[in-house]
């Protein structure tokens, strides 16, 4: 019989691990739109899908997590700076998916055209976000790590 606590840790692992990849995946897939404008539509294809699977995953880290606190692990220091990234990770997420994300997909440009100064500037803040979300996701692993 699994015990609460291996449940936990396994899905604390999943949400990890499909949190880091997918964003890591998102974030590459954005990076060759810079590189390749052709490659463009393919990305708003597949970033709504990649962006279901990171909340799938930040919601088995957090709701692992919630387990893990009322199973009594201790609150330190270096668990409240982990919460607070995680917090800012749901904070950040729905601004980069129902705000930035649109605009980027209205503004891109149609195949074989030019991109238009507003589809640059969103595009490079668009890229900043997911960086510094992807980031945090990297810093909540090695934190993950250490605690």
């Amino acid at each position: 019989m699994i015990s609460l606590p291996s449940l936990l840790s396994l899905a604390h692992f999943i949400g990890l691990a499909l949190g880091v990849g997918c964003a890591t995946a998102k974030l590459t897939l954005l990076v060759r739109c810079r590189a390749d404008q052709a490659f463009v539509p393919a990305y708003i294809v597949a970033a709504k899908p990649v962006t279901r699977l990171i909340v799938l995953g930040l919601a088995l880290l957090t709701l692992s997590g919630v387990g893990w606190l009322l199973l009594g692990y201790p609150f330190t220091p270096l668990l409240v700076v982990k919460l607070a990234l995680v917090g800012a990770i749901w904070v950040l997420g729905p601004i980069i998916d129902i705000v930035v994300e649109p605009k980027f997909e209205k503004l891109s440009p149609r195949l074989g055209e030019p991109a238009s100064p507003g589809f640059i500037r969103i595009q490079q803040h668009y890229l900043r976000l997911e960086l510094i979300a992807t980031g945090l996701f990297y810093v909540i692993v090695v934190m993950w790590v250490l605690v």
